[in-house]
């Protein structure tokens, strides 16, 4: 499997990218608004892109499932079909983000979405309660309706 590299995009978001055998850099860039853009570098210049694509959450996770998902990716799409109106996604919290507890963030009450899962510096703290704090640059998993995810990002992003 090729190393992917990641790297912060100061108002934009994150970039994942990784070279193929070919010697071809693909990346996908994760916007703070939650849109991704799939990117395919310039192959005379490796850090010019050459062309993007612009792609909702739908269409990302549609792309993904062509791509063949990982199983993880596979047993959350599960659920959400089991579960019809239940959406899960992974929300970047922008550098403007001011720190706070997930009790005062109140995400819950004020989208109807919860938060099941914090990463922070690619460590994993599954079902954080509402003490536990939330800071610029994690990323929270999220759970709800379509809906209240983009509500919800709206609200992190104000």
């Amino acid at each position: 499997m090729a190393e992917i590299n990641e790297s912060r995009l100061p108002g934009i978001g994150t970039c994942h990218d990784f070279t193929t055998t070919a010697g071809r850099r693909v990346g996908v860039v994760t916007r703070h608004s939650g849109l991704r853009e799939l990117v395919v570098y310039d192959p005379r210049d490796p850090d010019a892109v050459g062309t993007s694509v612009e792609l909702d959450v739908d269409e990302s996770r549609t792309l993904a499932e062509l791509l063949g998902g990982t199983r993880l990716s596979e047993q959350l799409r599960r659920t959400e079909r089991e579960v019809p109106g239940l959406s899960i996604d992974w929300l970047p919290l922008p550098p403007t983000f001011r720190a706070r507890t997930i009790d005062v963030l109140n995400l819950r009450d004020a989208t109807g979405v919860s938060i099941i899962a914090i990463v922070r510096d690619d460590v994993a703290l599954p079902a954080p309660g509402p003490d536990d704090a939330l800071q610029p640059g994690d990323v929270i998993v999220v759970t709800g309706t379509p809906g209240g995810i983009r509500e919800a990002i709206e609200l992190l992003h104000s």
